[in-house]
């Protein structure tokens, strides 16, 4: 009977590691190929002893997430490849909504895209990167909003209501503006009556806010109280997708109001407003304090973005502001101004089904809390925003 000896650990690492050898001599043999053919030194992958390479990796740069955008676009991605495994991009695969747009082979991996060929509201754009091994990798999409403006585009109904505080005044206006989308000529007239206008100027801003002068009107030679847009009066890119989501506004100063008399929203289809006074609560109210406040609403029903200006007076002590929608609906929270304390906004915020119905049926609600009436100083519901001053 023999007696059955285990093996040295030694006997058995010398047929492994004699395995191993063979293996990586012929992985890093100078007559070795990848997976797409091509030879290289170094580790390499695919052909009969595949190693795993690492898949491309690629990123959108522009537009960035959020972007509001017009016109043409240039959509731009950066993307690597795993270089040390001997492997190039072959191309990049730029995408709006999962449909390839272009495929670029070099970089930078950029296009031009023409964003009047989809539908005004949001997309996503994203990109799929190609190595020279014909391993893939995605980017994660960038959500953003198209906003081109069309012909004929916009409408406006002057008021002293749309001027925070409103000045005593009843006299009132309208605009009647038309822009080239693929140009941004822009053209139109305001009429002003129940005042003697001193100037009128289109500004950037949403209903609630103030922005800077874009264009100022000249007045009419045809007609007295009319004010016209100046001849070749071009906007940018950024300011057709303003005018295209409402963020444009005429206003009409006077002697007596020289910061504004009267103001109204250039609204394209699509875009309402509305303003709403805030009213003040009982604990408010027993403080004695003559605050008061209103709240702008901005509705883009092409985008389902809704917009709120907030402005309150009388509560040096407000501490915040919020939008709620029905019973058990979570409130969002508006943001304070860095420079105007009784300021406060949230823009393009999207809208579910449910917060849009709410929104339609008047179950929005904006409360304005203070250090003296946290549960709520001030107090309104949005009002639906109304269709277009045509």
């Amino acid at each position: 009977m023999h007696t059955r000896h285990p093996l040295h650990p030694r006997a058995l690492a010398v047929p492994v590691f004699a395995a191993l050898a063979t293996l990586l001599a012929a992985c890093n043999g100078p007559g070795y190929t990848n997976g797409s053919g091509g030879s290289s030194g170094g580790v390499t992958c695919g052909g009969t002893y595949s190693i795993a390479c690492p898949s491309p990796t690629v990123s959108i740069t522009a537009p960035t997430a959020a972007a509001t955008v017009s016109g043409t676009v240039t959509l731009t991605a950066t993307a690597m490849a795993a270089t040390n495994y001997g492997l190039t991009i072959a191309n990049v695969a730029l995408q709006v909504d999962g449909t390839t747009v272009a495929t670029v082979t070099s970089a930078p991996y950029s296009y031009s895209w023409d964003s009047t060929t989809v539908a005004n509201g949001t997309h996503t754009i994203s990109a799929i990167a190609t190595d020279s091994a014909g391993d893939t990798g995605s980017a994660t999409p960038v959500t953003i909003t198209v906003a081109n403006a069309g012909a004929g585009a916009a409408a406006a109904a002057l008021g002293a209501e749309q001027i925070f505080p409103a000045p005593d005044s009843k006299a009132a206006g309208t605009g009647r503006f038309n822009v080239q989308a693929d140009s941004g000529v822009l053209s139109g007239a305001v009429t002003v009556s129940g005042m003697s206008a001193r100037g009128v100027a289109i500004h950037e801003g949403f209903a609630g806010s103030s922005g800077e002068t874009l264009l100022t009107l000249t007045p009419s030679a045809r007609h007295a109280d009319e004010w016209d847009v100046p001849a070749n009066a071009v906007l940018s890119g950024e300011q057709l997708a303003a005018l295209a989501q409402g963020r444009l506004y005429v206003i009409a100063t006077s002697a007596a109001y020289p910061q504004g008399e009267i103001r109204g929203q250039l609204l394209p289809d699509g875009v309402r407003v509305s303003f709403s006074g805030l009213h003040a609560s009982e604990a408010e109210l027993a403080l004695g304090r003559q605050s008061a406040g209103v709240a702008a609403a901005t509705l883009d029903a092409r985008a389902a973005t809704l917009t709120v200006h907030v402005n309150v007076a009388g509560l040096d002590d407000a501490t915040g502001a919020a939008v709620a929608g029905s019973e058990g609906a979570p409130s969002a929270e508006l943001a304070r101004d860095s420079v105007d304390m009784g300021h406060f906004s949230g823009a393009l915020a999207h809208l579910s089904d449910a917060a849009l119905a709410d929104f339609e049926a008047g179950r929005l609600t904006v409360s304005v809390a203070a250090a003296s009436a946290p549960q709520g100083a001030l107090r309104g519901a949005l009002a639906p925003a109304a269709a277009r001053g045509d």
